[in-house]
């Protein structure tokens, strides 16, 4: 058999996977979806939150957990005899290439087992990990150098780095970080391909529809959205759909400290994925103020349901977003105020607007990110003799 058309076995490992979504837990099931489509062999190594509780599909292997909790809305699960564990799974699975999307607990151990197989390590770079700084029980500045050294010291070890855009891979190189780069962004879920254009129906009477998708944590930088609305009080409502620990502090931001009224802010939790979509699609403009994604995969969701974005500068959509072309990026609330205010103004220019972003959504389709996904783990592979 030619060796360029073997079937690969992979095996992912994260330290997150449901119950928890976001833009992981979304990037990997769409990335496992394309590679299982292609026929490739497939499982997914996880953290068992919730016992006999999960409804898994058969490619997901959880590792077992005695001790299980929640706080803060947050599922903990921490393991025992990790090496073990992994080593039982990884014999059994013997794959070609273990993806790992996580620098700490499962992907630490899943790189030492790998090194007893003599199986290659790649690693996807998803995230600022020293701006969550704050999450660690530490002096924020001391746990920032903390993270900052255990993710250089990971890097260093694994075969290759995925980055989703330049913006990270030149992030990497000022980190001295030497490891082989390769830019691939996290692929759509196959529910946001193959939408039609739509274009924008605009009239002077109805409200401006704005959306914002994400969780409700601090790092998400959402206040500065609600600043942004809060400037242009009239004739807008905002969608603001999530979850997090800040729910109940945006409200109060939102209603007590700016005075916005639920007519104008609207908090949705965890609405199913039909809706989520729904939202997408009936939404004039997306708005987005986290600096610490490294991607930001609900941007290429919003631009393929025909939303353009106005975005706080930052690494992530810095990559996805051309100025003034299929979006806007700006750095204060009153510059996201005014861009707004100036493109439901112009309804010629968001339409064209619109559309580029329709188009810039083709980047993120599953089968082209498959093959780019594909071609990398092959050539490290291939270096690898077993």
């Amino acid at each position: 058999m030619d060796k360029g058309n073997k079937k690969l076995r992979i095996a992912l490992i994260s330290n997150n996977y449901t119950p928890y979504r976001g833009g992981v837990v979304s990037s990997i099931n769409a990335q496992i979806a394309a590679l299982q489509k292609d026929q490739h062999f497939v499982r997914l190594i996880t953290l068992d939150f919730l016992a006999d509780m999960h409804d898994d599909p058969a490619h997901v292997i959880r590792i077992q957990t005695p001790i299980k909790f929640k706080r803060q809305q947050k599922h903990y699960a921490i393991p025992w005899f990790m090496v073990t564990q992994l080593t039982r799974i990884i014999r059994n699975i013997n794959p070609d290439i273990i993806h790992v999307h996580h620098p700490f607990l499962l992907g630490v151990k899943a790189l030492e087992v790998a090194r007893q197989f003599g199986i290659p390590v790649i690693f996807t770079y998803h995230t600022l990990y020293e701006e969550y700084a704050h999450y660690v029980p530490l002096p924020v500045s001391l746990s920032k150098t903390l993270i900052v050294k255990l993710v250089r010291k990971f890097c260093t070890k694994v075969d290759g780095i995925i980055v989703p855009g330049q913006s990270i891979a030149n992030y990497l190189v000022r980190q001295r970080i030497t490891a082989r780069l390769v830019c691939i962004p996290s692929p759509l879920q196959s529910c946001y391909c193959n939408l039609s254009f739509i274009p924008g129906d605009y009239t002077s009477t109805r409200a401006i529809k704005l959306l914002t998708v994400g969780r409700f944590t601090r790092e998400k930088n959402i206040q500065f959205i609600l600043d942004a609305c809060q400037l242009l009080k009239d004739g807008i409502v905002l969608t603001l759909v999530g979850y997090g620990i800040e729910y109940e502090n945006l409200r109060n931001y939102a209603y007590q400290h700016l005075k916005l009224s639920p007519q104008q802010i609207q908090f949705v939790v965890k609405p199913p994925q039909a809706q989520l979509i729904n939202f997408y699609k009936q939404a004039d403009l997306f708005l987005f103020s986290s600096i610490t994604d490294t991607q930001g995969l609900v941007l290429a969701e919003a631009m393929a349901c025909s939303t353009p974005v106005i975005a706080v500068h930052g690494p992530g959509q810095n990559d996805i977003i051309i100025d003034n072309k299929n979006g806007i990026l700006v750095s204060t609330p009153e510059e996201m105020a005014s861009s707004i205010s100036n493109l439901v103004n112009d309804p010629h220019r968001l339409n064209r607007m619109r559309k580029q972003a329709w188009l810039s959504a083709k980047d993120f389709m599953p089968e082209i990110i498959k093959e780019q996904l594909i071609g990398t783990y092959r050539e490290l592979v291939s270096r690898v003799v077993r």
